[in-house]
Parts: structure tokens; C-alpha cells; sequence
């Protein structure tokens, strides 16, 4: 029994071992971070089209839940039918839609996106997408004067 166990574990072990030799080489080969590494306009195209296709995929998924109350549905949709509007372009037109954000964010022109253009760009958008829960928030005048008492 002891004899099959070593003939198991020997192998195991040097592979355990073999990895963790070569680890830390393995991690000064590295090659830079994607986050430091400029992105052109075909890389972001192509994960503009990524990222389309999977929010489409998930929006569905989402339609498909049992017991959606009417607000969530409708919100649900309304994301899909904008997801599914570009979807739906030609290519020509929606490279034209991607070119003009693209050129929104690279705001040197270099024709790169690098990390400090889109950290900005991130935090841009937080702040508009703020903006625009706040508005949603604040009562409407209906509601302010449906719950004034009289």
C-alpha cells in the first residue's frame, strides 16, 4: 500500500515542485500589464463588439427571469433595445459611432488610448451615470404635490 502511494505521489510532487522552480522566472518574463499598454481604435472596436454581444446575451438572460416586476422589465428592455439597435447597424455606421467615442476619449489624438485617458474617461462617465441616478431619484412634480396634505 505505502509502495502505491509513493508511486502516486512522486510525480505529484516533482510537478508541484517543477512549477514552483519556474514561477519565479515565469513572473519576471511577464509581459506589462494590459492597464499600462495603449489601445488602438481596432482593439477598441473589437471589444466594444465583445462587450456588445455579451450585454445582449445577458440582457435576454435577464427577460427570461420569472416574477420581473414591470419597472425592472421595462428597464431590462429598454438597455436591450439600445444594445440591439447597434447590434443592428452596419458596420461602416457603427465604426463611425465607435470612431467618434473612441476620439472622445483619447484626448491627446494620438490615436491611443492610454491608462491615464481612460481612467478619466471611467470616472467621466461615473459622474454622469450619478447624475443621472440623482435625477431619477429626486420626486417628480406629481409626486410632490400627491403627497402635500391638504
Amino acid at each position: 500500500m505505502a509502495m502505491k502511494r509513493w508511486t502516486l505521489l512522486a510525480p505529484v510532487a516533482l510537478l508541484v515542485a517543477a512549477m514552483w522552480w519556474q514561477w519565479p522566472a515565469a513572473a519576471q518574463r511577464a509581459p506589462q500589464r494590459a492597464a499600462d499598454q495603449a489601445i488602438t481604435f481596432d482593439q477598441y472596436r473589437d471589444f466594444r463588439l465583445r462587450d456588445l454581444q455579451q450585454r445582449q446575451a445577458r440582457l435576454a438572460l435577464q427577460l427570461e427571469v420569472p416574477g420581473l416586476s414591470a419597472a425592472e422589465k421595462a428597464s431590462i428592455e429598454r438597455r436591450k433595445a439600445y444594445y440591439d439597435q447597434i447590434g443592428a447597424m452596419m458596420d461602416e455606421e457603427r465604426d463611425h459611432l465607435f470612431r467618434e467615442r473612441f476620439d472622445q476619449i483619447d484626448t491627446n489624438h494620438d490615436g491611443r488610448l492610454d491608462a491615464d485617458e481612460r481612467a478619466a474617461w471611467r470616472e467621466k462617465q461615473r459622474e454622469y451615470y450619478r447624475q443621472q441616478a440623482a435625477e431619477r431619484s429626486r420626486p417628480g412634480p406629481s409626486t410632490i404635490n400627491s403627497s402635500r396634505a391638504d
